[in-house]
C-alpha cells in the first residue's frame, strides 16, 4: 500500500487496467451516458426493493443495492470529478463548489447507507431514507454537471473517461465511507487508500 500510494490517482488508473472487459462493458459508450445508466440501474433497484416481501431476500438485495451506490460514487471521486471540473461553470461560486457540493451529498449519502448496512435487519424506514438522498443527489448531479458537460466533452474524450470510470472499479470500495474527505483534492486519494487497505484486509 505505502509502494502504491507514491503515485498519482492517473497513474493508478493505468495500473490497475482490467485484462478482461469490465462488467460493464462499454466500449462504445461515452461516460455521460454510462453515470445515467448506472443512475438508472440505482432507480430502478429501488422499485424492485419495494416490491420484495421476503425479509431474506430483501435483505440481501438491499445490501448489494448499497455496494453498488457506494461503489458508483467512489469511481466518481476518483476518475470523474477530477477530469471534469474544468469544463464545468457555476456562475456564482464557480465549477470546484460543484464538485465540493457532489462529494458532500456523496457523504451525507453514505451516512443514511452505512446506517441502513449496519442494521441487523434492514428496516423499510431506513432504506426509503436512504433512497431519498439518493434520488436529490441524482438529480442534482444530472442536472447541474452531466448535462452541462455533454455538449462540452467530445466524444474521444467522453470513451476514454468511461474507460477510466469503468477501471476505477477496480480502486474503489463498495462500502459507504462518510468519514472520508470532503474536499475534492483529497477526496480521490483517501477512497484509494481505503479501499486498498480493505482488499489487503482480505487477503
Amino acid at each position: 500500500m505505502l509502494f502504491l500510494r507514491r503515485f498519482p490517482v492517473a497513474s493508478l488508473l493505468i495500473f490497475y487496467r482490467p485484462f478482461a472487459s469490465s462488467a460493464t462493458s462499454t466500449s462504445s459508450v461515452g461516460i455521460i451516458d454510462l453515470i445515467l445508466s448506472e443512475h438508472q440501474h440505482m432507480r430502478d433497484e429501488y422499485e424492485q426493493l419495494k416490491t420484495i416481501d421476503n425479509t431474506k431476500e430483501l435483505d440481501s438485495r438491499v445490501r448489494q443495492w448499497i455496494a453498488y451506490i457506494a461503489r458508483h460514487g467512489h469511481k466518481e471521486e476518483i476518475a470523474f470529478y477530477p477530469k471534469v471540473e474544468k469544463y464545468l461553470k457555476d456562475e456564482q461560486k464557480g465549477a470546484h463548489h460543484l464538485i465540493e457540493h457532489g462529494i458532500k451529498e456523496h457523504r451525507q449519502l453514505e451516512k443514511e447507507l452505512k446506517k441502513l448496512a449496519e442494521q441487523s435487519t434492514v428496516g423499510e424506514k431506513q432504506i426509503h431514507k436512504s433512497a431519498a438522498k439518493l434520488i436529490h443527489h441524482l438529480k442534482e448531479e444530472e442536472s447541474d454537471i452531466l448535462e452541462p458537460l455533454r455538449s462540452k466533452l467530445d466524444d474521444k474524450f467522453q470513451l476514454a473517461l468511461a474507460q477510466q470510470f469503468n477501471d476505477a472499479d477496480r480502486l474503489a470500495s463498495n462500502k459507504p465511507h462518510p468519514e472520508l474527505s470532503r474536499k475534492p483534492e483529497k477526496a480521490p486519494q483517501d477512497n484509494i487508500d481505503v479501499a486498498l487497505a480493505e482488499k489487503q484486509k482480505d487477503l
